[in-house]
């Protein structure tokens, strides 16, 4: 019999106990022998519900024993990993690849494209890096001890993550990756690749995967967009606070129309070097030359903010802010869309004749839905779909910026990738609460405080939904 063992911490994914206990499940239904090792001791910021007497004094519901029922229903052992404080004995090799992980942590954390310089941050970092140090010391010191026939490591990219992960390859142990479902609705992903490693993914379909052919690739593209459009229960969240597709009376000018879908690239930079791969001094550089191509064809300009900004420091969106402002004083006929604007963006890719992105999934849904499409940035399925990349100043001219009749094919390949590599959940967030951890409402944002963690941790998170929340209310100044 096959031995699994899934690591695991709570937080390790925003609907954590739903992906683990359905994949723990699922691996036993498979025949496996399953183990789940719990990296907890080694947390250093928190996350998880609030105690069960907070929630309720809040109008809420918590069931803080259903994730060990569901485990001793299927005779799943959860294991504490007890955390070794023995000095790093990695390679120089191994050690860059977790620095690599913790910089990413750090700057997802921080919600900037750099980490600050304050004294939080440098606090955060040891501790982080100790804790990083602690899991892969226990992890190596377990595996080589009691060796697994595979693990299971959640995503992989998170300082912790990459430890379990580095520690399972340097014994050769099989590894694959978990994370919350991108496809589908309430699902789990489960595969050979991390979710973010834009690289090792397209090659993995490129060298064959296997796909669904002819009229069933469509069906899977086309069921997957129909869920991304879904303004209830689709897997697109913004989606949700736009007006429904097709019901909002604002037009554009006539002739051929240019929208610009911008992202929120911080959490890029974090995904590692294989995302910096373009030369641009911001994604509104890349646009500001693409604009000026496209208004002496007579080409009337658009330009749809993301969303996720609004959920951005109030550093970062001040700084943003500043760009877009400054880049409609360059291009007085662009119309902007900003981040808290209900239009809903499908109808902008349906109005749409050049559809560009810096790298947001929109992009893709465009190229499914047979729109030229031009990317200023990595993107997760570059590769694959038929889009145009300008990377750089030298490769924006007139003839780049040409329409031309573009295939679906390779998006609806890269669609079918995604969605072949995800399964449901047997057990929904409302096994272990009333309330969505992807959507919780302000009491329980409050009532997480009282999870235990540093006072700087606290005051942070209280900082950052009062930037959101200034951030959701701006109103652009008028031209």
């Amino acid at each position: 019999m096959t031995f699994i063992e899934i690591v695991h911490y709570f937080g390790a994914t925003a609907r954590s106990y739903s992906v683990v206990s359905s994949l723990a499940v699922d691996a036993v239904a498979a025949g496996a022998e399953v183990s789940i090792l719990d990296i907890g001791a080694s947390t250093v910021i928190r996350q998880g519900f609030p105690p069960r007497w907070i929630a309720k004094l809040f109008g809420h519901t918590v069931n803080p024993h259903a994730f060990a029922a569901v485990l001793e229903q299927h005779e799943i052992d959860l294991i504490p990993l007890p955390m070794t404080k023995q000095e790093l004995s990695a390679s120089a090799a191994v050690n860059d690849m977790l620095e690599q992980a913790l910089e990413s942590e750090l700057l997802t954390y921080f919600r900037l494209d750099h980490i600050p310089s304050t004294r939080e941050a440098r606090e955060l970092t040891k501790r982080l890096r100790a804790a990083m140090h602690a899991t892969y010391e226990s992890l190596t010191e377990r595996w080589h001890s009691a060796r697994p026939d595979a693990v299971y490591i959640p995503n992989g990219r998170t300082s912790r993550q990459k430890a379990a992960r580095l520690a399972a390859e340097e014994l050769s142990i099989p590894i694959k990756l978990y994370e919350n479902g991108r496809a589908l609705p309430q699902s789990y992903y489960l595969g050979n690749t991390q979710p973010h490693d834009r690289v090792a993914s397209q090659q993995e379909l490129l060298d064959g995967f296997p796909l669904p052919q002819g009229k069933a690739l469509a069906e899977v593209a086309d069921t997957w967009l129909s869920h991304r459009m879904d303004r209830e229960k689709g897997t697109n969240l913004f989606s949700q606070s736009w007006s429904a597709k097709g019901s909002d009376q604002r037009t554009e000018p006539a002739g051929k129309l240019a929208v610009f879908f911008a992202s929120s690239f911080d959490e890029f930079v974090a995904f590692g070097p294989m995302w910096s791969i373009d030369h641009w001094d911001s994604q509104f550089d890349a646009f500001d030359r693409m604009m000026t191509i496209l208004e002496e064809q007579g080409v009337s300009l658009v330009m749809r903010l993301h969303p996720n900004l609004g959920s951005k420091s109030r550093q970062y969106f001040l700084r943003e802010t500043k760009e877009v402002l400054a880049l409609q004083k360059r291009h007085p006929t662009l119309r902007i869309y900003w981040h808290n604007d209900p239009i809903n963006s499908y109808d902008l890719v349906e109005q749409a004749d050049y559809v560009i992105v810096e790298r947001s999934t929109i992009g893709l849904e465009a190229s499914l839905m047979g729109k030229p499409v031009w990317v200023t940035q990595a993107s997760q399925w570059d590769l694959v779909a038929d889009v145009r990349q300008m990377l750089a100043p030298s490769e924006i001219t007139e003839d780049s910026m040409r329409l031309w009749k573009p295939s679906p094919r390779g998006a609806q390949q890269f669609v079918a990738y995604w969605v072949a590599q995800e399964f449901p959940f047997r057990f929904p967030w409302e096994t272990w609460s009333d309330w969505d951890p992807e959507r919780a409402p302000l009491s329980m944002k409050i009532a997480q405080l009282a999870v235990n963690n540093s006072w700087r941790h606290k005051i942070r998170l209280v900082r950052l939904e009062l930037a959101q929340r200034r951030n959701r209310r701006f109103v652009p100044p008028e031209k």
